[in-house]
């Protein structure tokens, strides 16, 4: 039994065809089928559902999956540990990440490269499903999400900070003097949201049905960035993490204004699995952060902690 007929299984439950795997493997595809046939004759259980093509996997064959990924987990997790003793971590932390994160995300990557700067920051833009199925899988190594939900009660968590909501608008769409806005009045200007299918999308509804609204969007999107780019057209509006134009100075002709009656916060932070010994490259993270917490709360709009964080860097 080798690890690498793991990673031959692993491939063809992404792919779904055997020779699509087998390109992903970079072996032939009778090579790859006499080895998963090799795995299923050590174990002695049918793994693979087969009839002149691949159908599936027996339920045998999905347990095996399942071990097979945390295996591939475990070798990987050896690796990284000898790694950190060594002082000289390499390979790819990839984090999960929703997408009213972004702000704080490069500041992440900046602290994090510092400390180990031969591994690569992989960042994946996911819903919270997704996201969650895929650490529990091991396909992620972190997560940055809002912490609120049942399913995250098997994973560790840390808070890293609150976000509150703003409406960015068109630096001419409404007066100067006015630096905060109503869910209500908000709800009657043209609007550009985040898909409907998205958790922080479902963070805005809640709060325009708090205040007796449902507004039709004129444009829907997954992508925040997108939305902030029209904005910058000046014909419509969205609602962005507080502080999101003051980290990302790419949309000139913007402002952020506060959404109020109700103001509308949610703890935001870490996930990753509950294993032991620990993974890593997670527990790196989580450490890293751990002490990071003030820098990285200043990046969302609270004035003491930016001053705190700008005399940390200056010492």
């Amino acid at each position: 039994m080798f690890l690498r007929q793991f990673e031959y299984l692993i491939a063809l439950e992404k792919e779904g065809h055997f020779g699509r795997a087998a390109e992903r493997c970079h072996v032939s595809q009778p090579s790859l089928s006499s080895a998963l046939q090799q795995l299923e004759a050590e174990l002695d259980v049918p793994i693979i559902l087969r009839h002149q093509r691949y159908q599936g996997f027996t339920p045998e064959g999905e347990r095996v999956v399942s071990w097979a990924k945390r295996l591939l987990a475990d070798r990987k997790s050896m690796l990284e540990e000898l790694a950190i003793m060594r002082r000289n971590l390499t390979g790819r932390i990839r984090i999960g990440a929703m997408p009213t994160s972004s702000p704080v995300l490069p500041r992440i990557n900046q602290l994090f490269s510092a400390l180990y700067p031969s591994v690569e920051v992989d960042i994946q833009f996911l819903g919270s499903d997704k996201l969650i199925n895929e650490l529990h899988n091991f396909e992620l190594d972190v997560g940055i999400t809002y912490l609120e939900g049942t399913s995250l009660k098997k994973l560790n968590t840390m808070v890293l900070y609150e976000e509150q909501l703003s409406l960015m608008i068109p630096q001419k769409m409404l007066s100067e003097k006015q630096k905060s806005i109503s869910w209500a009045q908000a709800a009657e200007l043209r609007l550009g949201l985040l898909s409907p299918n998205m958790r922080e999308r479902e963070v805005m509804d809640e709060a325009f049905e708090r205040v007796g609204c449902n507004p039709t969007p004129n444009l829907e999107c997954n992508s925040i960035f997108q939305l902030a780019f029209h904005v910058m057209q000046g014909d419509i509006a969205t609602i962005v993490p507080n502080g999101f134009s003051r980290t990302n100075d790419a949309f000139p002709g913007t402002r952020e204004i506060e959404l109020v009656d109700p103001v509308i916060s949610k703890p935001v932070g870490l996930i990753w699995e509950k294993v032991v010994p620990p993974l890593p490259m997670a527990q790196a993270m989580a450490d890293l952060l751990s002490e990071a917490g003030h820098e990285i709360r200043a990046t969302f709009g609270d004035t003491a902690e930016r001053e705190e964080a700008s005399q940390r860097q200056v010492a």
